[in-house]
């Protein structure tokens, strides 16, 4: 699955909206305009959230990208001592030539409560040397608090041709090929969803491989 996931903003198919913001983001923070406010992603799962926090983190860090990005994901320990000690970390100055640090808090609606008291301070910018990012599936289980402190863009699924464009791409980087009715299928059963069509592309390269090689007779 990674190995499809857009690594640029240039990769990307769909959701203009949010990467035209993010790309005037990091412009800014590359001219040195500004330093950001936390940053809140919404949408469906698979989406496409994850793709672009990253995607705006090498536009942003460059070189320092794996020294001063760091990923908090739900299945990780995210009590509140262990949100406070992230906190204590990122106060620490950036590595070389970084402008800040990002820090993406995953499925964020899910942080515990005692959690979310720990990081509000820090969402305000006390310290400096860190930028917040979060990402949510659902808006509305979202704490308020830290939905308030956040600049939002919203991730909705993709349109029907966007979802070809995308799984034609993904065709660019495969060893094999899709007819029409197969992709219109993946279209269709993935509900404008970049990672289910990612996965049903995968299945159907499986079906793919186990086909008889046209040339080949069949047994008797």
């Amino acid at each position: 699955m990674e190995d499809f996931r857009p690594r640029s903003f240039d990769e990307v198919v769909g959701q203009a909206e949010a990467v035209r913001r993010l790309r005037r983001i990091s412009a800014a923070v590359r001219r040195g305009l500004i330093v950001p406010p936390s940053l809140l992603l919404a949408g469906p799962p698979g989406t496409g959230k994850t793709t672009l926090v990253r995607a705006l983190a090498r536009e942003i860090l460059g070189d320092e990208y794996s020294n001063s990005f760091s990923e908090v994901k739900a299945f990780q320990d995210r009590s509140a001592r262990r949100v406070e000690q992230i906190i204590l970390e990122s106060r620490k100055a950036p590595m070389r030539g970084a402008p800040f640090r990002i820090i993406f808090f995953d499925e964020a609606e899910s942080l515990p409560p005692d959690s979310i008291d720990a990081l509000r301070p820090a969402m305000e910018g006390e310290g400096g040397a860190t930028l917040y990012v979060l990402a949510c599936n659902d808006l509305e289980r979202l704490s308020p608090a830290l939905r308030s402190r956040c600049t939002l863009l919203t991730l909705d699924p993709l349109t029907t041709e966007d979802m070809r464009n995308l799984i034609g791409r993904a065709l660019e980087r495969t060893s094999f090929s899709l007819d029409e009715g197969e992709v219109a299928s993946i279209v269709e059963r993935s509900n404008g969803v970049p990672r289910e069509a990612i996965k049903l592309l995968l299945e159907e390269a499986a079906a793919w491989r186990r086909r008889p090689d046209p040339g080949t007779a069949p047994s008797s």
